[in-house]
């Protein structure tokens, strides 16, 4: 690496040895996305990597010193940085930095070990949702899609990302580390194997969080008879196939899920929030998987817009 480093066109940026903090700071971003374009065949995200370069002991001293550094040794220290930045990608460690990239990759499936987790109240009913056998899916491991054969319990996931509920705004933070589930402690992005290994475990299921409570385990079963999620399907691949002809159809389906919703709430007092986990997600919401979007009139009904290219 050079001692002079080229920003945008037209743009020059002098000597390190004349660097305010400020400039440090900029063609320091400048120097990390040039590495990062260097480095893009690596498997390792690069988040991670660019947290353990920036935490390491060198950047440490040089960031804090740089104002009271002469110029002889900020071109020193400089270039003491970039070697160790370059050797960093390459040394990656092999422990978990909390820089929070797998988190924001998707929230991890949960396994019948987790369920004293649940039990105790270290993972909150409004935290999981379920995921019925029959929806689509997408590996954590290779992005590749795939349909559910049986259910999965996840934890969810913050609105319109795959960042895991639990992740915090604050410092890219676990809220619930210590107690993180099981797919999450064998998580490392320096290797994927023990992760891809969980896979081949036992998975937690709405049995096993609600053994002890009969009337939901029928409520599910019910559930699951009249709203299975391979209706919702067949009824919007008929739409296509009709080319729109059916759609009193689709939507008579959508507000019968939805009172079987609200009736299974008021019935038996459960709130809301729980349901993604008692019921899985609802039709409504789901319609997006087949490229629509549904909105409720004031006077209660329901109409379905196509989205995305071409809508």
């Amino acid at each position: 690496m050079t001692e002079r480093i080229e920003g945008p066109p037209g743009q020059s940026i002098s000597h390190p040895s004349l660097w305010g903090i400020d400039q440090f700071e900029a063609n320091w971003s400048l120097f990390m996305e040039t590495l990062r374009k260097e480095e893009a065949s690596l498997l390792i995200p690069w988040e991670r990597i660019r947290w353990q370069i920036e935490h390491c002991e060198v950047y440490q001293e040089v960031h804090s010193n740089w104002e009271t550094l002469d110029p002889g040794k900020r071109l020193d220290s400089w270039k003491r940085l970039l070697v160790a930045a370059e050797e960093a990608c390459r040394t990656v460690l092999p422990v978990c930095v909390r820089c929070g990239q797998c988190c924001r990759m998707g929230s991890p499936t949960l396994h019948e070990e987790d369920l004293p987790l649940v039990k105790e109240g270290k993972i909150a009913w409004e935290h999981l949702i379920a995921l019925r056998k029959g929806e689509p899916a997408r590996s954590p491991f290779d992005e590749k899609p795939f349909i559910l054969c049986e259910e999965r319990i996840k934890l969810a996931e913050k609105e319109g990302t795959r960042e895991c509920v639990f992740l915090s705004s604050e410092g890219d933070r676990c809220a619930i580390y210590s107690d993180r589930p099981l797919q999450c402690r064998a998580q490392g992005c320096w290797d994927p194997l023990p992760a891809r290994d969980t896979a081949e475990l036992p998975f937690l299921l709405r049995s096993h969080i609600f053994e002890a409570i009969e009337v939901l385990l029928e409520v599910i079963a019910e559930h699951e008879s009249r709203c299975g999620f391979q209706a919702l399907s067949q009824a919007f691949e008929e739409l296509g196939r009709s080319k729109g002809e059916n759609i009193e159809q689709v939507l008579k389906l959508l507000s019968y899920e939805d009172h079987f919703r609200r009736f299974v709430s008021e019935k038996f007092g459960i709130s809301p929030q729980y349901l993604d986990l008692l019921l899985g997600r609802s039709f409504s919401r789901m319609a997006a998987l087949f490229g629509f979007r549904v909105l409720e009139e004031p006077d209660g009904s329901r109409r379905l817009f196509p989205e995305g290219p071409g809508a």
